[in-house]
């Protein structure tokens, strides 16, 4: 399977080579690439994939979002602050995806046989997350012109914060799919493992309400979600204002600029980042490339 997927480069340099350490590069290129055209293919012909990890964050946006078309939230309107977290939800709909491909992989002994391949660890799994990527991109840009065309939100006011915030938040569900694949003991059981994460996600870190509508004891705890500091980044960098202790009918948050919009995303994005190191310790010790009973 590896080997059909790969293109061989020689083991030594040609005259077109320009180093020799180019062959090797073209190599991983050419296996990553592989991966990728698989994984695209299986992505859309598989309509469970299909409808979590693409339709359903835009159709509950229709949903949800539509009807809260000139309501405000924090001085913006509701709609287009739902449709911001609907965007942060596609993230956890891509872990969901992830999780249940990684282990199913791994439990038909796909990924123990192109382990004992030549195929780089690093492109094997490049190929997956390039497609959750591409899928994400796809689903911020209709998200996105919904928000700006029909619920008539402002383009974004700081675009290198919002590409960094789905990067980041991209990377950190990515890692955390990984890390849960290595206690998910098998396909049957990742949905068990990946629904509880959609859920206390969805509903508990400010998808489409505010963070203080939730009961006092639960704001605390909904803060340190792994999506909550997504989303607030994502929307400080779309509207420029300082998310995270909006209410409904609150007053207007200030306007930020770029300085400070970047001051404000801060603690959320160094959480981010805490959520990524420590999902990658746990991918490091705890990730199998075979069945736990092979």
């Amino acid at each position: 399977m590896a080997q059909s997927l790969a293109h061989r480069a020689p083991s030594h340099p040609t005259p077109t080579d320009p180093t020799p350490g180019n062959g090797r590069a073209l190599t991983w290129t050419g296996y990553a690439r592989g991966q990728f055209l698989l994984s695209w293919r299986v992505f859309w012909r598989n309509r469970r994939s299909t409808f979590i990890g693409f339709l359903l964050p835009v159709l509950l946006n229709l949903v949800v979002a539509a009807p809260l078309r000139g309501r405000q939230i924090g001085g913006v309107d509701a709609a287009g602050y739902t449709t911001i977290g609907f965007i942060g939800l596609a993230m956890v709909t891509s872990f969901v995806n992830l999780l249940n491909a990684v282990v199913s992989r791994r439990d038909e002994l796909v990924l123990k046989r192109l382990r004992g391949t030549e195929v780089p660890a690093t492109a094997i799994f490049t190929g997956q997350l390039a497609v959750g990527g591409a899928v994400l991109l796809l689903q911020v840009l209709i998200l996105g012109a919904v928000s700006v065309v029909w619920f008539h939100t402002p383009l974004p006011a700081d675009p290198l914060l919002l590409l960094l915030g789905l990067a980041g938040g991209y990377l950190l569900f990515a890692a955390l799919a990984f890390a849960l694949a290595g206690f998910t003991p098998s396909a049957e059981a990742a949905p068990l493992v990946a629904t509880p994460v959609l859920l206390l996600c969805m509903f508990g870190a400010g998808v489409f309400t505010p963070l203080q509508s939730l009961p006092g004891w639960l704001r605390a705890p909904a803060h340190c979600l792994p999506l909550a500091p997504v989303i607030q980044t994502l929307r400080t960098a779309w509207f420029g204002r300082a998310f995270g202790h909006e209410t409904w009918g609150g007053a207007p948050l200030a306007h930020l600029d770029l300085l400070h919009g970047w001051q404000s995303a801060a603690p959320g994005l160094l959480t981010v980042a805490a959520w990524v190191l420590g999902a990658a310790m746990l991918t490091r010790r705890f990730f199998r490339w075979e069945p736990r009973h092979g």
